[in-house]
């Protein structure tokens, strides 16, 4: 979702700035801003924007502000060709009084005219609740033209309750999705510890995905903890048995995948874009990368290797489920939106932690990773010879 401010007040244009990337999680390079009506109209000659936020009393180039500008801006908007018209409009401004003269003009081209002064407490939210709404129809538009699925994994030692929760998030939004939640039943920790159990899980799991995959529908994953294993191990098992998969998008959340993980064969020959979610407090990811074989901590600090459009590291603050804390409202703020597939993907990182706490915590966790496979076949020689050798 592109969203254009249009405001001369500096301070103002971050406050919205900030509020649209805190509250709904719209991603820094989706945003621009404008300071008078000239340069609005050479971004969106260039640019067709999905929102336009528009402060009606606006300079024309370096004059005083005026709301005649503003006028003259929505009608060039309204009747020139070469700019592209932004998908829906909404005015603000401190000076309401001011507008009284220009009220009929100003709401024939824009849905909605907000004050946005000190004497004005909602009007941030007014400014949500738009974006949110013309977000929904641009959700609704694109799952409905591509026929889209959302399939869930999720992770041990729960029943996923978080799928359900994100099932509802997604349909109070639009109704244009189908939903897929892959069960697997309660998994021990005892169980995700032996690798050919895990193996059992990846291959059930496989023929779903292929089923679901028959379909010819776009698919969007959304896995967790030991789903995202189970998941992108059965993605490359059907890769390599020949099949096509049809996934526009795969989200990982605290993944227990190691952080070396080989992804090359899985972007090669798809088409997805793969977002790995990090909780940099997540702990019993350390855990996993020091005591699991043949898994790590990718959900804590990332897999390694160049990030770029169709693949992406997202660190976030919290714990290994923070993602489905109760007032948290992270997967509307950043599950959400990737159902509008053509967005850009936002590097996020709000590691705040010490550099040297963490990094030994983790260098050291490392190192005990490298040597658990040394250390699981020392314990079974020597389980074997107490129960059969003795």
């Amino acid at each position: 979702m592109k969203i254009l401010i249009v405001d001369d007040n500096a301070a103002r244009c971050e406050e919205v700035k900030a509020l649209l990337q805190e509250e709904l999680g719209i991603g820094e390079p989706d945003i621009y801003t404008a300071y008078n009506t000239q340069s609005a109209k050479t971004l969106m000659r260039s640019i067709r924007f999905d929102f336009l936020i528009l402060d009606v009393v606006l300079p024309k180039r370096d004059e005083p502000p005026c709301a005649e500008f503003g006028l003259a801006l929505l009608n060039d908007i309204k009747k020139r060709p070469t700019i592209k018209k932004p998908g829906k409009i909404v005015g603000i401004t401190a000076q309401f009084e001011d507008l009284e003269s220009f009220r009929t003009q100003f709401d024939s081209h824009c849905e909605v005219l907000i004050e946005a002064s000190t004497r004005s407490k909602d009007w941030k939210g007014k400014i949500l609740q738009a974006v949110k709404f013309e977000n929904s129809k641009l959700i609704s538009k694109y799952t409905t033209e591509r026929n889209v699925t959302c399939l869930s994994v999720h992770g041990i030692r729960t029943r996923g309750e978080w799928q359900q929760k994100f099932k509802k998030i997604v349909e109070s939004n639009v109704d244009t999705v189908s939903f897929e939640s892959y069960k697997y039943g309660y998994f021990t920790v005892l169980s995700f510890m032996i690798p050919f159990l895990r193996q059992i899980k990846v291959n059930s799991f496989s023929k779903e995905l292929k089923r679901i995959n028959l379909q010819g529908k776009e698919i969007f994953i959304f896995c967790h903890s030991f789903g995202t294993y189970i998941t992108v191990n059965a993605i490359s098992k059907l890769l390599s048995e020949g099949t096509t998969v049809n996934i526009k998008m795969l989200v990982l959340s605290g993944s227990v995948l190691p952080s070396n993980y080989d992804f090359h064969k899985i972007m090669t020959l798809t088409d997805m874009k793969l977002i790995n979610d990090c909780g940099c407090d997540d702990r019993i990811l350390l855990l996993s990368e020091g005591l699991v074989p043949n898994t790590g901590m990718a959900g804590r600090v990332g897999f390694y290797g160049l990030n770029n459009a169709r693949f992406v590291n997202r660190f976030f603050k919290g714990g290994h489920s923070h993602y489905f804390d109760e007032g948290s409202g992270f997967m509307e703020k950043y599950w959400l939106p990737l159902f509008y597939g053509d967005s850009n993907i936002e590097v996020i990182d709000q590691r705040c932690d010490s550099i040297v706490t963490s990094g030994i915590i983790e260098k050291v966790t490392s190192g005990l990773g490298k040597v658990k496979g040394i250390i699981y076949l020392t314990a079974l020689f020597f389980c074997f010879y107490y129960f059969f050798m003795k």
